[in-house]
């Protein structure tokens, strides 16, 4: 039990939020989100020293103006899940294109591929279908003293009018991938007369180019389309080999092999690559892709490991590959943000060959996520790989580790023998503490002065639950920078907050409240209270 006239009650109502959302489900944080006030659910999406991916995808889900902006800063400057950029962009929303071009100077810049993407204007999903910027920012463009970034990716718009725009505005000096592209945008508008008066200008970049320096100008290049049908075959030609905004349609593009193995040996004309530190960004043709796979796949085989692990990141590709991936290379499932049902059972019938790290990791996102149910993986997962799923430790699942424990009957108060574990439960190579940093270790500063006590009592060493009892609300909820309480004393935790507060979103407001106004009593009694009151 708690000391006696312990008064639980926290020094930062934002922080404490946050960390208590972090053991929320995702129904029960669609509901809080409405509930709470915008900017402490904002606030809410990153405890524990982490980003909370459930409160994140909660916010994506609700859409609301001020969310999208909170969640494309995030996606830029921290970009985790690596998915949540991609998911952005797959709203096809005039408004995220306005907030990732305003982010472009304010927060950071943008990766190329995806300053040529939005400038390209059409959806997200096909390519073609127009979206428009906003009418505010495009009067905004080209009126600077000098080109920028920005400039320079409209070159690779879809729209004749500000294709010709851009390439007046920048001049001889643009891109030469971006010309070429705005010389074909012109060219398939039929707008010979104004490529005519670019070239008399002297408004198109007049140097070689390509890796190698071996492709001739764009200038030489609309000269000779101005001449001849065959110098217009060229131009179009030099145009597909320069990437479109990023628009893949087999797995080969997808894979892109050419542009990485041996190119400094054999440079090629054009050297582009797609961004791959951003896996969500380029735009994907689906449908092209699985129409291609049987044929595909008879002739070259499984996927490539490179493909797979992309096409594992994405969060929008078909079902259907998504299975094959899995069956090609089950290691890849880890990097499944939402894996299906469908996924978790073709592993868990696949025997031991994923091993137990692989479906920890594949139901820990599932249970994030929403796509899979603690149900669900206690009927589908193997009961010796089960009991492995139950003692994990990541943070990001507690929640959904606490039920299958629930379900399973091994819910309950844990020796911690040791007082302290560095695992992460992201694996092996993953730590959570320095052994050098003696802070990481210290009872006093990860608890409080209370729990440090209990910790210093000599015999037995305290249990999970004496030290919820004991510990400062700040301390399991709030912690400091440099300091981390114990993952079982967290899952513990998520146990009573399943036990209590499970299913009750006006539970959680109570409880919330009681950390604000203070409670007589320790955490876990709270959590107790605020569920028996709301019962």
């Amino acid at each position: 039990m708690s000391p006696k006239g312990k008064r639980t009650r926290t020094r930062n109502i934002a922080r404490s939020t946050a960390g208590l959302l972090r053991f929320a489900t995702p129904a029960e944080v669609d509901v809080l989100l409405g509930r709470l006030p915008d900017d402490r659910a904002r606030r809410a999406m990153r405890s524990h020293g982490a980003p909370n991916r459930v409160v994140i995808e909660g916010m994506l889900r609700r859409g609301r103006p001020g969310d999208l902006d909170a969640l494309i800063t995030h996606a830029l400057t921290v970009g985790d899940p690596p998915s949540l950029l991609g998911r952005l962009l797959d709203l096809d929303s005039p408004d995220v294109a306005w907030s990732l071009i305003s982010a472009d100077v304010a927060v950071r810049p943008l990766p190329r591929n995806l300053r040529r993407q939005l400038a390209h204007q059409t959806s997200r999903h096909d390519g073609v279908t127009p979206r428009p910027l906003p009418t505010g920012l495009l009067e905004g463009v080209l009126s600077g003293k000098s080109p920028d970034a920005f400039d320079h990716a409209l070159l690779h718009t879809a729209d004749p009018d500000l294709a010709g725009a851009a390439l007046r505005f920048i001049g001889a000096g643009a891109d030469p991938h971006g010309a070429v592209r705005a010389c074909r945008t012109l060219l398939d508008a039929r707008r010979h007369h104004e490529i005519r008066d670019l070239v008399e200008q002297g408004r198109l970049p007049a140097f070689r180019w390509g890796s190698d320096r071996s492709v001739p100008s764009v200038l030489a290049h609309a000269q000779a389309a101005l001449r001849s049908e065959e110098g217009e075959r060229a131009l179009r030609e030099l145009s597909e080999r320069v990437r479109r905004p990023e628009f893949l349609r087999t797995i080969a593009e997808i894979n892109d092999a050419d542009s990485f193995a041996g190119w400094r040996e054999r440079p090629r004309l054009v050297h582009s690559v797609v961004d791959r530190r951003h896996p969500g960004i380029p735009r994907v043709g689906w449908a092209d892709v699985l129409a291609d796979e049987p044929r595909r796949r008879a002739a070259e085989g499984p996927f490539p490991l490179r493909a797979a692990r992309f096409m594992a990141k994405r969060t929008d590709a078909p079902l259907e590959l998504v299975r094959l991936l899995v069956a090609d290379h089950p290691d890849v499932a880890v990097f499944l943000s939402d894996p299906a049902p469908e996924v978790l059972a073709d592993l868990c019938a696949l025997g031991p060959v994923p091993g137990a790290d692989v479906i920890v990791k594949v139901v820990g996102n599932g249970l994030t996520a929403g796509t899979l149910t603690p149900e669900f993986v206690a009927r589908t997962v193997p009961e010796e790989t089960l009991r492995v799923v139950a003692e994990s430790l990541w943070l990001p699942g507690m929640r959904g580790t606490a039920r299958i424990r629930a379900l399973l009957g091994i819910a309950g108060d844990v020796p911690l023998a040791p007082l302290f574990v560095d695992e992460t439960g992201h694996g092996r190579t993953r730590r959570l503490r320095d052994p050098r940093r003696v802070l990481y270790w210290d009872p006093l500063h990860t608890y409080g002065s209370d729990a440090a006590r209990l910790c210093d009592r000599k015999g037995p060493g305290p249990t999970a639950d004496r030290l919820l009892h004991a510990a400062d609300a700040d301390a399991l909820l709030a912690p400091k920078a440099g300091v981390f309480p114990d993952p079982r004393v967290l899952r513990r935790l998520a146990e009573h907050v399943d036990a209590h507060l499970g299913g009750g979103p006006q539970a959680w407001l109570v409880a919330l409240k009681l950390l604000e106004d203070g409670f007589v009593g320790s955490l876990p009694e709270l959590l107790e209270t605020a569920g028996a009151v709301t019962s």
